[in-house]
């Protein structure tokens, strides 16, 4: 782990995803946080009080909020397989990026956390809603209810990136999850052409 250049809060946040994503949160300590973080135990208290607000906090900043801004707005084309290309690439390197955080929420979440991480995947949903909307508009797409094929298109996404994270299923075929993705979102564009 290379802690170099981050604050302390940083230092805490980091090491506490590492060990828990790694050890469960049971397993981890405060003191083995602290430990790994070069600080005392005091130090971890003092900036966050307990075990569960450290992965709170993590779970705050590291998490659930997908870069759906002016960037990715501006580089749609409106041709439906190059943006849903560039939409999927985005949800796979936000989530690979948050992989430790999503192995907890997954692993501890429910039992720990009392986070509502809904607004985010709302927010994404209304996107694709209106994408897809303006797709049909411009004849682009068949008639179909785009509420649905926005949320068929986010699961589509994220359960591929979450089957290898949490089954293991890379253990079985040498394609990549980024490849296994946008095969996926060639198929998905092929059936909206009209």
């Amino acid at each position: 782990m290379n802690l170099e250049g981050m604050s302390t809060k940083e230092k805490i946040l980091y090491v506490a995803v590492d060990l828990v994503a790694e050890h469960g949160f049971k397993e981890t300590t405060v003191k083995d946080i602290a430990q790994f973080a070069g600080i005392s135990e005091m130090t971890v208290f003092r900036h966050f009080g307990s075990k569960v607000a450290i992965l709170e906090e993590a779970m705050r900043n590291y998490s659930f909020v997908y870069p759906i801004n002016n960037e990715i707005l501006d580089k749609l084309t409106w041709d439906l397989e190059a943006d849903l290309l560039l939409i999927a690439r985005m949800y796979y390197k936000f989530n690979k990026k948050n992989e430790k955080v999503l192995l907890i929420k997954f692993k501890e979440g429910q039992k720990l956390f009392n986070i509502d991480i809904s607004e985010s995947p709302r927010k994404l949903k209304e996107f694709l809603h209106e994408y897809f909307d303006k797709m049909h508009a411009m004849g682009k797409i068949v008639s179909t209810n785009n509420e649905a094929l926005a949320l068929n298109f986010m699961n589509y996404n994220f359960g591929n990136f979450c089957g290898n994270l949490i089954s293991g299923i890379g253990i079985v075929t040498e394609i990549t999850k980024l490849e296994a993705i946008e095969y996926g979102v060639r198929i998905f564009a092929r059936g909206l052409r009209p």
